[in-house]
């Protein structure tokens, strides 16, 4: 059984070792690029497409003009734009797709990832690239994955065992309790912080801009 105390203190060293990895003239670039951008752009699936958003929200209660790529009332983007994208790998299909366009439309394409982006598809259309990397935790044991197609179509609620212990779970457990998307995630307010500075935004200003329609 995990102790949660343990989690808990590994969570916050995690996110911690992660954020401090992070290239400074990276962030400082992508801040830089949002505060002049006329209006601001967000796509990503998953858990990236949500930290992505959330950024996105993070702009608008700064007084940015912000819009969610796939939303009904999104408009066409154009040069002066800004895309922001987030995705682990740098390589989902579908929003490579839509950086590529956003690259033909004129505007900037900025992505926060997980990969290299000198090897990752987005990474390689992408004006702006901020990398937050993966930890790397060494392990006592050696995960033996079995054949992938041993695990297709076995139908809901039958799981793939990798025949662990106890043991080596929690350890595996304490290694993975954060990863990338929970230090973007925190990496969505230093983000903030320095484009509110910039643009000359106000503490207040997030008061007043805060969504009123709930």
């Amino acid at each position: 059984m995990v102790d949660i105390k343990k989690l808990l203190d590994c969570a916050g060293k995690n996110i911690a070792e992660t954020l401090n990895q992070v290239d400074v003239n990276q962030i400082e670039e992508i801040a830089q690029a949002i505060s002049k951008a006329k209006r601001v752009y967000t796509a990503g699936w998953g858990r990236a497409g949500n930290i992505i958003r959330i950024l996105g929200m993070d702009m608008s209660q700064i007084g940015m003009v912000v819009f969610c790529v796939g939303d009904n009332g999104t408009p066409s983007i154009h040069p002066g734009d800004i895309l922001l994208i987030n995705s682990g790998s740098g390589n989902t299909k579908t929003i490579a797709v839509i950086a590529q366009q956003a690259k033909e439309q004129g505007a900037t394409v900025a992505l926060i990832s997980g990969s290299d982006p000198t090897k990752s598809t987005i990474g390689q259309i992408a004006d702006i690239n901020v990398v937050v990397p993966r930890l790397k935790k060494d392990l006592s044991f050696e995960i033996k994955r079995p054949d992938p197609a041993k695990a297709v179509n076995k139908g809901l609620g039958v799981r793939v065992d990798w025949g662990l212990t106890p043991e080596q779970r929690d350890e595996l457990a304490y290694a993975n309790i954060t990863g990338y998307y929970e230090s973007s995630f925190a990496l969505n307010e230093v983000i903030r912080r320095r484009v509110m500075e910039l643009i000359g935004a106000k503490d207040e200003d997030p008061m007043y801009y805060h969504n009123n329609l709930e």
